[in-house]
């Protein structure tokens, strides 16, 4: 078990460069002593200063797991290789409002992020927030999307634009650190073709420097914490609507093989994740509303409903889906592709754009990936044993199940229905790029 404290909070710069260093210690790690978040205080404090201090609250906390899930690494800190055991004593705004609800906040952690996680709190300091003039344009949101720079995030936010006028703006909330620098590549390549497409239709307003100082840890399972947090400060201005696009097959994550349910299960918006926050905000007498609109439907669907779908394949390859983006992959085919083409991110987006021109590149094909199986992760053929695998419904309801969905779930029906087309979606791609052999592998033909 490792004890981990706050212990100080500290100020550096003015202005848009204030910044907020929150140092804690680790006892117990083999890894790393002590650590700190470093966080710019600018574009979160118009709000702050104008919300209930609760979400304050949220936010410290949510960049202290962050901070904390980054700097311990997984591999040498834990019981088993994964799962890690965190006694963490937080300092946050309102901490007595929390401390009732400490039981919930671990299991919420632990579900998302795979460790054991038990929290105390205590009062932090009073934030020094940066004091700023009203915005006249902030009046006018009536949404708050989250915005990765991904596909999802990407058809999200075109659904938005293109069903509401000048007066109905869109918050574009979003995060990066200065460490993982895709996503805000990624993000600003997108803007600016929606300035040209969208102008005065949203704001974009990134929390660009909530950034930890060790990064030992990669797998970042609590971003979405933090990125939640983060939206529904904005939204607690005005909106009170958070909306996550997400397809329904990455926030369920249905495991593709048995070994797969656990550790290789990424909770990020799973909807059981997505309760929890609910009920959390409920427990604390919040009134914002997290909506996932693409719950139930595939990436493939996602992009075939999208309102406006000539323009989002004009700019589809601004975005970017994959999940192991950043680290040294292994891309024979090109190593200079925006996408690995090998993990189940890349495979979900390839199959969406399956009735389209896809202008995405990938490192290593289908028939590459076939013939490499000791070089790379077993994602793709994990899937091809997935497809092979005659599920049935009831095989898909007790799988459901067993990942923690309850029967008395009044939308069980449609997560299996769900997993039904995720695997008909990902068996058509199949059809459509796999060779014979890859085919008859995967009992197609």
């Amino acid at each position: 078990m490792m004890k981990i404290k706050i212990t100080d909070f500290s100020y550096k710069g003015d202005g848009l460069k204030k910044q907020l260093l929150v140092s804690m210690s680790i006892e117990g790690s083999k890894t790393v002593k002590s650590t700190a978040v470093r966080i710019d205080l600018y574009n979160v404090s118009y709000f702050a200063e104008r919300i209930n201090e609760l979400y304050s609250g949220l936010f410290l906390l949510s960049a202290e797991v962050y901070a904390i899930d980054r700097a311990i690494n997984r591999k040498k800190d834990s019981i088993n290789g994964w799962t890690r055991e965190l006694d963490v004593e937080f300092k946050i705004p309102c901490a007595s409002q929390f401390k009732p609800l400490s039981s919930d906040i671990n299991q919420l952690l632990s579900f998302l992020t795979g460790d054991y996680w038990s929290c105390c709190f205590k009062e932090s300091p009073i934030i020094e927030w940066c004091h700023q003039e009203d915005i006249a344009d902030y009046d006018e949101v009536t949404q708050v999307n989250l915005f990765s720079g991904g596909m999802d995030s990407l058809i999200g936010a075109i659904d938005y634009l293109e069903t509401n006028d000048e007066h109905h703006k869109v918050f574009l909330a979003s995060h990066y650190d200065s460490i993982m620098k895709g996503p805000k590549t990624d993000q600003e390549r997108i803007v600016e073709k929606f300035q040209q497409k969208y102008p005065g239709k949203f704001i974009y307003l990134p929390a660009e420097g909530i950034t930890p100082m060790e990064s030992k840890e990669l797998t970042c399972r609590s971003r979405s914490f933090m990125f939640l947090s983060i939206a529904m400060m904005m939204a607690a201005h005005k909106s009170n609507m958070v909306i996550i696009p997400e397809n329904g097959p990455v926030s369920l994550n249905f495991p593709l093989s048995v070994s797969r349910r656990a550790a290789c299960s990424t909770r990020t918006t799973h909807p059981i994740f997505i309760q929890r926050i609910r009920e959390l905000l409920n427990k604390l007498g919040l009134s914002i509303i997290i909506n996932n609109p693409y719950e139930f439907k595939t990436k493939g669907e996602m992009v075939n409903e999208c309102k406006n779908l000539q323009y989002l394949l004009s700019i589809v390859d601004k975005s970017n889906s994959c999940g192991k983006r950043g680290g040294h992959q292994f891309m024979p085919d090109n190593p200079h592709a925006s996408h690995c083409g090998r993990c189940m991110p890349c495979m979900y987006r390839k199959a969406s754009l399956i009735k389209h021109k896809d202008p995405t590149i990938y490192g290593i094909k289908m028939s590459t990936l076939f013939t490499q199986t000791t070089k790379i992760s077993n994602d793709f053929y994990a899937m091809l044993n997935f497809l092979k695998k005659d599920f049935t419904t009831i095989d898909i309801a007790n799988e459901l199940l067993v990942m923690g969905m309850k029967k008395n779930n009044p939308h069980f029906d449609d997560y299996v229905y769900l997993v039904e087309r995720t695997r008909e979606e990902l068996k058509d791609l199949l059809r459509k790029e796999a060779t014979i052999t890859i085919k008859r592998y995967a009992g197609l033909i």
